[in-house]
């Protein structure tokens, strides 16, 4: 049983990336070299991202492995683009072990409702590094005690690879009315976040 769901992981995992049929020029393309590299080189950003959604270390570590794997035995990826791939395939990997819990949160936001126009944006490309650098520096375990499963695979989807709102419900398969939900919530997670280091920065002047 665990071998067959192990297989049906990987081509749910490798679904995720179709790629052209069309002759390319092996030359733009990482060496199996190079992707042991990338995964050993970026291994705590892929371990932390893979973390903040599973949960629990070694599941996290475990999705780590298995996206090395699925991109040494795949289609090469492009070398400009390989630690995109890494984040991508991490990512997915960690989805896949995590898909009962995320899953089971679908209901509690059934009858929620975003009216904040502003969550559905994901901001330029240096709101969403800020953003993600964020999450990356935050206690692991507070991020965790305080977002739920779907939450923080939003929130990590949305900032870590740039996911639109569809593309994390067909990534998620939660209905769209659930992942805007959880993105408002995880968004005023965020905000919140970020507002919090200026009001205490501003608590410990007012304490000089």
């Amino acid at each position: 049983m665990e071998a067959v769901c192990g297989r049906y992981r990987k081509m749910r995992i490798m679904s995720w990336f179709h790629s052209s049929t069309a002759p390319v020029d092996a030359r733009n393309h990482a060496s199996p070299a190079e992707v042991v590299a990338c995964f050993q080189d970026q291994g705590n950003v892929l371990s932390q991202l893979a973390f903040l959604i599973t949960g629990d270390r070694a599941t996290a570590d475990q999705a780590v492995v298995e996206a090395r794997e699925i991109t040494l035995q795949g289609n090469s990826p492009f070398r400009d683009w390989l630690f995109e791939w890494a984040k991508a395939a991490t990512i997915a990997s960690a989805i896949s072990h995590g898909t009962e819990a995320i899953r089971v949160r679908e209901a509690a936001y059934k009858d929620q409702r975003c009216l904040h126009v502003e969550h559905l944006s994901q901001g330029d490309s240096e709101e969403r590094a800020a953003s993600l650098d964020l999450i990356l520096g935050t206690d692991a375990q507070t991020l965790i005690a305080e977002l739920d499963p779907l939450c923080r695979a939003v929130l990590v989807l949305r900032l870590a690879i740039r996911s639109s709102l569809q593309d994390c419900t067909l990534r998620l398969n939660v209905s769209r009315a659930a992942v805007l939900a959880a993105n408002c919530h995880a968004m005023t997670w965020l905000h919140d976040s970020h507002a919090r280091p200026v009001e205490e920065n501003h608590d410990a002047s007012r304490a000089v």
